[in-house]
């Protein structure tokens, strides 16, 4: 007989876990709820690629396909274009 608790030996806390897996781990948190309003910081900050591809699609498929209103603040001029669909600069901000 498996003893239910033993897959959980090894868990670690969330400062343990590297950035691309903090990040995954935050925009899980940030959608469960379904929010009308998504707000995220740098959401594919530390992400490699192939995960960064995954996340634009899902962001794109939280706009389009279920209709939320999502604010992204990023640095990265891909994420604006391939994202946006209104885009405002912050000048000295």
């Amino acid at each position: 007989m498996n003893k239910p608790l033993k897959r959980f030996r090894n868990k670690k806390l969330f400062s343990q876990y590297s950035l691309g897996m903090k990040q995954r781990l935050a925009i899980a948190l940030a959608v469960m709820y379904a929010p009308e309003l998504l707000i995220l910081d740098e959401p594919i900050n530390g992400l490699p690629p192939i995960v960064i591809a995954k996340v634009r699609n899902f962001i794109r498929e939280l706009c389009d396909a279920r209709g939320k209103t999502i604010l992204i603040s990023s640095h990265i001029s891909s994420d604006r274009f391939l994202l946006a669909d209104d885009i405002g600069i912050i000048d000295h901000g």
